[in-house]
């Protein structure tokens, strides 16, 4: 039997960025993108350790500044039962490897779907 690449296509229901996204690790890779590409998402994130080796995690509410149950960029389309990214262009690698397995879309409860390769829309 051939394997089959399996891909997920998102219907941006917004579970995966509203249901326990309060706290989202970031590392270095993700600081250093925010200091070169987008500066003013560092605001919203704390970290420690030296350049290079940097850890931490996105929290605070973009409105109001404080700590935070969902993440912070996801906003809701007007009149639509779906949700956008206000950065993802340069999202934090953990949102990037969302989900990682059809297991954990089911554990999230997200409403998006793996399908084969190529048949994403």
């Amino acid at each position: 039997m051939a394997d089959m690449r399996m891909e997920f296509h998102c219907t941006a229901c917004g579970k995966c960025c509203l249901e326990g996204a309060g706290w989202l690790p970031v590392v270095e890779a993700d600081i250093a993108r925010w200091e070169t590409s987008a500066p003013h998402v560092l605001r919203y994130v704390a970290w420690e350790g030296e350049a290079g080796k940097r850890r931490g995690g996105l929290s605070r509410s973009v409105m109001t500044g404080r700590e935070t149950t969902r993440c912070p960029f996801v906003r809701k389309r007007r009149g639509r039962a779906e949700y956008y990214y206000r950065i993802y262009e340069v999202r934090p690698q953990v949102c990037r490897r969302y989900p990682t397995s059809p297991d954990h879309a089911l554990y999230t409860g997200c409403d998006g779907e793996f399908v084969p390769a190529g048949d994403a829309t």
